[in-house]
C-alpha cells in the first residue's frame, strides 16, 4: 500500500475514461461473485445454478481471461509463487476422469479456475490501496441494498419461516449475511485506519455492516466481527514495543488456553451461551456420515464438485443418515477432501500455511501483513462450519485468493529494492496510524 515518492504523470482524458470503465466492470464482477441479489431473482435455493446465470458468468470469466493474458510474464510470475494452489486447481480440473459425476465437474472445474485467476488478477493488477478499496465498494453497496431492502421489503430481505425475524438481505440464508458483512466489517475497520481520505465514508460503510451482522443474529459471524476487530487492536497495541508484544502474546495465549478449557470441561455452558446446541445445529451428525464416505475413496475424492448431487449415491448414504437433505459439508477442509481427496485437502492445508507463514512475515513490516493474518484467520474460523474452501464463483474464494497472492508478490519483491526506500514514520503516532506508510 506504499506509494511512490515521484509524481504520477497526468492521464489524458481517455486513459481516465478506460481507467474508471475498468473499475466499473470488475466492481460489477465482484457483485456477481458475492453470490447475492441475482440468485435470489434467477434461481431458487434448491437450483442456485439456473441457466440463464451460467450464461452470465460467461463474460465474467471472458474479462478475467483477458486480463490475465494481458500481462504475460506477471502472470507466470505470480503462478510460480503460488504453487499449492496451482496443484490443487490441476487436481480439482484432473477429478474429472475420476468424477462420479464428469458432467458437474467439467462445468465447476471451469468455473474454479476462472474464480481463482480472478483473485489472482486483482492481485497482479491493483496495489494494496486500489484493490482493497475495490473490495470495499463492492461491500459498501451490497450493505446499503440490503438495509435498503430489509426496509421498503422485509418478506425478501427477512427470514419469515426458519429464524423468523432474522435478517438475510439479499442471500438465501442469514447466516450468509452474518458471514459476508461480519469479513466485510474487518476490511471496512482496516480501511478506516488506514484510508484516510475517504475515512468517513468507511466509518458509516462500518456501522452498516457491523448492524447487518447483528441483524443476522448469526453467533460465528458475531465472533467473527470480534476476531477481526481484535486483531486491529492486537496490532496497534503490539505496534508500541517489545514489552507491548509480549503481553499481548501472552493475554492470547491465556485467553485461548481458557477458551479450550471451558470447552472441555464445562462445553454445555459454552454452547449455551454461543446460542447453539452440543451438534453444532446438525453439523457434528454431518461430519460423522461424512468420514465414511471419504474413507470410502479417501486419496482422490469423488470428483470437483460432484459428491453433493441430487442423483449422488454416496450424499444419499449421508442424508438417510442424517435425515435431513443435507446439502453441503458445512465444513471447507471435509468438502475439499470429498471432492479431490486427501491429497487435495494435503494441497489446500499448505496453501493456507504458506499464506499464514507469509502474511506474519510481512507484517513485522508492513500493516498489510497484519490484515492477510485476520482475513486468514477468518477464513479458518468460517471454514470450520461452512464450506467455503475452493468453492466456484464465491467472492470470499476471491478474497483469499487475491490477499494471498498480493502478500506472496509484496514479500518476494527483491530486497534491496526495499533498501533504497526511505524511511517511513511509525505505525502507530501521535497522528493515528500511518496512512502515510500505507500510501493512503
Amino acid at each position: 500500500m506504499r506509494v511512490s515518492q515521484t509524481a504520477s504523470p497526468a492521464r489524458t482524458p481517455l486513459e481516465t475514461f478506460f481507467r474508471f470503465s475498468e473499475y466499473a466492470v470488475v466492481f460489477l464482477c465482484l457483485v456477481m461473485f458475492t453470490e447475492g441479489l441475482l440468485p435470489r431473482l434467477f434461481a431458487s435455493e434448491t437450483d442456485p445454478e439456473s441457466t440463464l446465470l451460467r450464461m452470465l458468468w460467461l463474460p465474467v470469466y471472458g474479462f478475467i481471461l483477458l486480463g490475465c493474458a494481458s500481462m504475460p510474464m506477471r502472470f507466470f510470475s505470480a503462478l510460480l509463487r503460488i504453487p499449492f494452489l496451482v496443484f490443487i486447481l490441476v487436481l480439482a480440473c484432473a477429478s474429472w476422469s475420476w468424477s462420479i459425476d464428469s458432467a458437474v465437474t467439467e462445468r465447476r472445474a471451469i468455473a474454479i479456475v476462472a474464480t481463482t485467476l480472478g483473485g489472482l488478477f486483482m492481485a497482479m493488477r491493483y496495489d494494496w490501496r486500489t484493490m482493497l478499496r475495490l473490495f470495499g465498494a463492492v461491500w459498501l453497496f451490497m450493505a446499503v441494498v440490503s438495509i435498503v431492502s430489509g426496509i421498503v421489503a422485509p418478506g425478501f430481505a427477512v427470514m419469515q419461516d426458519v429464524h423468523t425475524g432474522a435478517w438475510r438481505g439479499m442471500w438465501w440464508e442469514k447466516n450468509a449475511l452474518g458471514g459476508h458483512m461480519a469479513r466485510a466489517s474487518f476490511l471496512m475497520a482496516f480501511l478506516l485506519l488506514m484510508d484516510r481520505p475517504w475515512r468517513k465514508l468507511w466509518a458509516a460503510a462500518l456501522v452498516m455492516c457491523v448492524a447487518l451482522v447483528l441483524l443476522s443474529t448469526s453467533k460465528t459471524a458475531l465472533i467473527g466481527l470480534l476476531f477481526g476487530i481484535g486483531v486491529l487492536v492486537a496490532g496497534a497495541w503490539m505496534r508500541r514495543g517489545v514489552v507491548s508484544t509480549l503481553s499481548m502474546l501472552w493475554a492470547g495465549v491465556v485467553l485461548v488456553a481458557g477458551a479450550a478449557m471451558a470447552l472441555v470441561l464445562a462445553p454445555e455452558f459454552v454452547f449455551q451461551l454461543l446460542g447453539r446446541d452440543a451438534t453444532l445445529t446438525g453439523r457434528t451428525d454431518i461430519w460423522t456420515a461424512l468420514m465414511d464416505a471419504i474413507a470410502a475413496r479417501p486419496w482422490l475424492g469423488y470428483g470437483y464438485g460432484a459428491f453433493w448431487g441430487v442423483d449422488s449415491q454416496p450424499a444419499y448414504m449421508v442424508r438417510l443418515a442424517t435425515e435431513w437433505a443435507v446439502p453441503t459439508a458445512h465444513n471447507g477442509w471435509l468438502e475439499t477432501a470429498l471432492s479431490i481427496g486427501l491429497v487435495g485437502l494435503a494441497g489446500l492445508i499448505m496453501s493456507y500455511l504458506l499464506f499464514v507463514f507469509r502474511a506474519a512475515r510481512l507484517a513485522v513490516r508492513d500493516w498489510t501483513g497484519l490484515f492477510a493474518l485476520g482475513v486468514a484467520g477468518q477464513f479458518l474460523l468460517f471454514s470450520l462450519s461452512e464450506s467455503i474452501a475452493l468453492q466456484q464463483n464465491t467472492i470470499v474464494w476471491v478474497t483469499l485468493v487475491s490477499v494471498a497472492s498480493k502478500v506472496a508478490l509484496s514479500v518476494s519483491a527483491p530486497a534491496r529494492s526495499r533498501q533504497s526506500q526511505p524511511p517511513r514514520p511509525s505505525v502507530v503516532g501521535r497522528n493515528g496510524p500511518a496512512a502515510r506508510r500505507a500510501g493512503m
